[in-house]
């Protein structure tokens, strides 16, 4: 089976492993670089098995880019692990996750991690849309008694009468 994005092969949903509770996203592209593992886990954090030596700073912009930290503001560890350490040794002194929602976060970051993140930079969009808004709907009012008046000035040129009322008004000494 193939994505729909890519023409890779789907890889099945990576599971935890039940003993020590790290979850494995396998292959993890970042831009033009692929990490070949990162290890997510609710207590410790984010753990990057090889790849470049910038691969923490990499992980780091991806989830800044899906807004991460707007949603779990806080202390997230983020290591690159020396060949052959284990995640619990390289975490071991390290300050705890301390992030809003328990281990909400590790599936947001999961799914920031797993597809691309939108190119381009990140700009806010304020006020300015609503006063777009308010000005286009203003604009389109202007318009339309413009379009009364001027239709009204066009038919007093052509001299057209108004409509006449089609009520006839009783005589006014009729019973």
């Amino acid at each position: 089976m193939l994505r729909h994005d890519t023409q890779e092969p789907m890889l099945p949903e990576p599971q935890p492993e039940p003993d020590a509770g790290w979850l494995a996203l396998p292959r993890c592209r970042l831009g033009s670089q692929v990490l070949p593992m990162v290890l997510l886990h609710p207590r410790h954090g984010i753990a990057i098995q090889g790849g470049p030596p910038e691969a923490a700073s990499l992980v780091r912009e991806r989830l800044e880019r899906a807004r991460f930290s707007a949603i779990f503001p806080g202390v997230l560890p983020i290591l690159r692990l020396a060949e052959g350490q284990s995640p619990e040794a390289a975490f071991a002194g390290q300050e705890p996750v301390n992030l809003p929602g328990g281990d909400a976060w590790s599936l947001c970051a999961r799914r920031a991690l797993e597809r691309d993140a939108p190119q381009g930079q990140l700009v806010p969009l304020g006020s300015s849309r609503r006063h777009r808004n308010r000005r286009g709907r203003r604009m389109a009012v202007a318009a339309g008694l413009l379009a009364l008046l001027l239709g009204g000035m066009a038919m007093s040129m052509i001299g057209m009468k108004p409509a006449q009322s089609s009520l006839v008004a009783a005589p006014a000494g009729a019973p």
